[in-house]
């Protein structure tokens, strides 16, 4: 298992939900917002450090905000940003999560931990059913320098998918896989719980 203690959990929490039409991650969900319980299943670990990419309006206890100045540049530009945090706090592993998918569970980051290769270039992924790997995703600091290179709306995807890079895939139960793009997914995922 590769231990929290040598891993830097950055929720990517900068873009900007045109399709939701507001700010999402402050929508109610549960007992707090969108956000609050995105950032829920990290808690029970002790990470060498917690992070969050955001926009420059939003602050949250106990994080450190990595403040995206430019959210329009997409999910590539947050990932670098998360990439740089984790090297400059000298981790050994960036744990990504993303600030939209708020069922995610402590069982399943778990999983990803004990999944992932522990080397330089080890990587684990979430994959649900009948779709691609993604986020949650664990990259060793071996894929630090590539990520602080990624830009535009894809992100790792490619990295992710590419079997030649050997992710360790873990199993995201459909329930945990919502995310939320717009208001009718949040309706759909409050008919849930």
């Amino acid at each position: 298992m590769i231990e929290p203690a040598r891993v830097y959990a950055v929720t990517l929490a900068a873009g900007l939900a045109r399709r939701f039409g507001a700010d999402k991650l402050a929508a109610p969900c549960g007992d707090g917002t969108v956000l609050d319980a995105a950032l829920a299943p990290l808690e029970p670990f002790e990470w060498l450090g917690r992070g969050l990419v955001a926009g420059e309006n939003r602050s949250m206890p106990g994080l450190t905000v990595i403040a995206n100045h430019a959210p329009e540049r997409g999910m590539g530009h947050s990932l670098s940003l998360a990439a740089g945090a984790a090297d400059k706090a000298r981790a050994d592993y960036l744990l990504v999560m993303l600030g939209d998918m708020p069922r995610i569970s402590p069982a399943t980051i778990t999983r990803l931990l004990n999944a992932c290769p522990d080397r330089t270039d080890g990587l684990a992924a979430c994959q649900p059913v009948n779709a691609a790997p993604g986020p949650p995703a664990l990259f060793g600091r071996g894929w630090f320098g590539r990520l602080q290179s990624a830009d535009g709306d894809r992100g790792a995807r490619g990295w992710l998918r590419d079997p030649a890079n050997g992710a360790a895939l873990v199993r995201l139960p459909a329930e945990e896989a919502l995310d939320i793009d717009t208001p009718a997914d949040l309706e759909a995922m409050r008919g849930l719980a």
